[in-house]
């Protein structure tokens, strides 16, 4: 699967927020007036060879005039707005562990493991086996869940990886592990594996890197302070 950094972003944006955008054709692009609505005013795209502007269509023109100059890499602020910062990405390239490797620290959960998760933390099970949450992987040493990847958001052309590991285990390859899995299970499904963290998030870019992925967008998303 081949996919203009264009694309890339709507399918991000797409399975992050659960709104449907036009086709991204301009750089400056406005969402319905019907359908699921997000919690921001403007989401701005920082790509390869351009920036992309999404606007929520109730965006007042007073809103747009003090917030239009907004960018991901110069952050200059306006009263009565807050910003947040992430990176998405696609997976590109060989990950550092092989999935041979993957296989032998990590397995899909299923139903018998729902103690584990609720042990884990209460209501984990519930959560994790929704059908949308799938594939599900992860890593068990002694009877502990120590590690889970499962789909955070899902469309019918991408899902958004959603990675927990517990404070105690990381470091240690288990993430990177379940990640890799879940990564080969949702192209498997023919579904496109997209993965995003907040810009600030070190470990989390490490771990998306170390996993084959590569960054497409730096993003920030205003709304109302």
């Amino acid at each position: 699967m081949t996919f203009t950094d264009r694309e890339l972003l709507r399918l991000h944006v797409e399975a992050v927020w659960g709104v449907t955008l036009p086709a991204v054709d301009n750089t400056s692009i406005e969402l319905s007036a019907t359908g699921l609505q997000p919690d921001w005013l403007l989401y701005v795209g920082k790509l390869a060879a351009e920036t992309i502007f999404i606007w929520r269509p109730d965006v007042t023109p007073g809103q747009r005039q003090q917030i239009a100059h907004w960018h991901p890499t110069n952050q200059p602020g306006a009263a009565g707005y807050a910003a947040t910062y992430e990176r998405a990405f696609v997976l590109s390239h060989a990950p550092a562990t092989s999935l041979a490797t993957a296989r032998t620290i990590a397995r899909p959960l299923t139903e018998a493991d729902y103690p584990l998760l609720e042990t884990y933390e209460k209501g984990y099970g519930e959560y994790f086996f929704q059908p949308q949450r799938a594939p599900l992987f992860g890593v068990i040493k002694d009877q502990r869940l120590l590690s889970i990847a499962h789909s955070s958001r899902r469309t019918n052309q991408a899902c958004e990886l959603g990675i927990e590991t517990h404070p105690q285990a990381r470091r240690q390859g288990f993430g990177l592990a379940a990640t890799i899995l879940w990564a080969n299970s949702v192209y498997q499904e023919g579904l496109l594996p997209l993965y995003s963290a907040l810009a600030e998030n070190d470990a989390s870019i490490q771990l998306a890197q170390a996993a084959g992925y590569r960054p497409f967008v730096l993003g920030a998303t205003i709304r109302l302070a």
